[in-house]
């Protein structure tokens, strides 16, 4: 199995990006990459079009394929940890999301849903709600592309809607693979919340020992 990667950045953010590279290419990837957005303005669309770029990185250089945001904070064992993820995945070859927030969109229901995963190594739900860092089969990626190419929706929801129209739920590592670096900030103004807030629930601390139970959210 060859698991490729891309660090999906804004120029501004170029510093931790290159941090992320650095520390991603001590690992065994097929590929190590960062995009940058080249579409100025900090909107959806020009978030979108970084995403795109990112998720077609992917191609050719593996099975599956690993973004993961400028922002995002790094787990122990993150390369082994997505390894057996992968192959431990309750919905086989499905999109895989690193990350689960406190924040948005609807915290209370999701802290309960990490509560009850108390043994369980899975949430799932039927749109990604994050975007921080994801795991997604490279041959998903261009029927994906090609199916969400004139919706308007932002990165994580516009990948998010593939799954859902096709009727394949999307599934969430529990613990966190990545954390988010909330000292940065949102990249695109007016999107985000409090200061504090756009943290994961439960951090891997190490290797992970994967089961097959699932949490819906």
């Amino acid at each position: 199995m060859q698991i490729s990667v891309t660090v999906m950045a804004v120029p501004a953010r170029k510093p931790q990006a290159e941090a992320l590279r650095s520390t991603l290419s001590k690992y065994p990837f097929s590929d190590v990459s960062v995009t940058y957005d080249q579409v100025a303005g900090g909107t959806h669309e020009s978030e979108w079009n970084n995403g795109k770029n990112s998720l077609l990185a992917g191609i050719g250089k593996g099975d599956w394929h690993v973004v993961v945001q400028d922002d995002a904070i790094l787990t122990p064992n993150f390369y082994e940890n997505i390894e057996g993820a992968i192959k431990n995945c309750p919905g086989g070859k499905a999109l895989i999301s690193l990350y689960t927030g406190k924040a948005r969109p609807f915290p209370k229901r999701i802290t309960a849903a990490v509560e009850k995963a108390y043994h369980a190594t899975w949430l799932r739900h039927y749109l990604l709600i994050w975007g921080v860092g994801i795991v997604i089969p490279t041959d998903h990626i261009k029927p994906m592309l090609d199916f969400v190419s004139e919706w308007n929706e932002p990165y994580d929801t516009r990948i998010g809607i593939f799954y859902q129209r096709n009727r394949l739920p999307v599934y969430y590592t529990m613990p966190c693979l990545v954390d988010h670096d909330d000292n940065l900030g949102t990249a695109i103004p007016g999107h985000g919340t409090k200061p504090g807030a756009r943290v994961a629930h439960r951090l891997a601390t190490g290797l992970v020992a994967w089961n097959n139970q699932v949490i819906d959210i």
